[in-house]
């Protein structure tokens, strides 16, 4: 009878200073714009293997839009320049920040992706805040292989990278 008792107690105690139920917010999606990335060669290869790094670039920048996007912590904003050049070369990172700023991003990525050979090859981003166009975090990292699956797992990688380590919340 006693052990109902202090049973009863302890449960009471427990519904007491349970918190009221209200409805779970989640913070909003941060709005984040991504530029295309530049290109650069400086593997020597004999071959020219323009139009197939340039699909390659296309597909790498959608595919960390679209990774980026999936993660359900970032808003995805298209820059109006997307379908463009829209690199930090060119127009260059302070008019990329104005048009992220302009369609109301916070943040904007951008970056480039260094061929050095046929094996290695690098992809260097930054994440800019759009109001003082200051990196909040950015990385080089390397893949192995000139493929359409290295370069993607380059992306995926990265995308994880901005979403799990860049500071972008508050």
């Amino acid at each position: 009878m006693m052990e109902m008792k202090v049973h009863a107690m302890i449960a009471a105690a427990m519904l007491g200073a349970a918190p009221a139920a209200s409805p779970v917010r989640a913070d909003p999606a941060i709005p984040v714009a991504v530029a295309n990335f530049d290109f650069s060669d400086t593997s020597g290869e004999p071959v020219d293997q323009s139009e197939t790094h340039e699909r390659r670039l296309r597909q790498l920048s959608d595919f960390l839009r679209q990774q980026l996007a999936t993660s359900g912590k970032l808003k995805l904003i298209n820059l109006p320049c997307e379908k463009a050049q829209c690199t930090a070369t060119d127009p260059g990172f302070e008019a990329l920040a104005s048009q992220a700023k302009q369609v109301g991003a916070r943040f904007i990525v951008i970056g480039i992706v260094e061929k050095t050979s046929t094996l290695i090859g690098w992809v260097k981003y930054s994440v800019l805040n759009v109001e003082d166009q200051r990196a909040v975090c950015g990385e080089l990292i390397t893949y192995r292989g000139d493929t359409d699956e290295s370069w993607r797992r380059a992306a995926k990688f990265s995308a994880g990278q901005i979403v799990s380590r860049c500071p972008l919340g508050g």
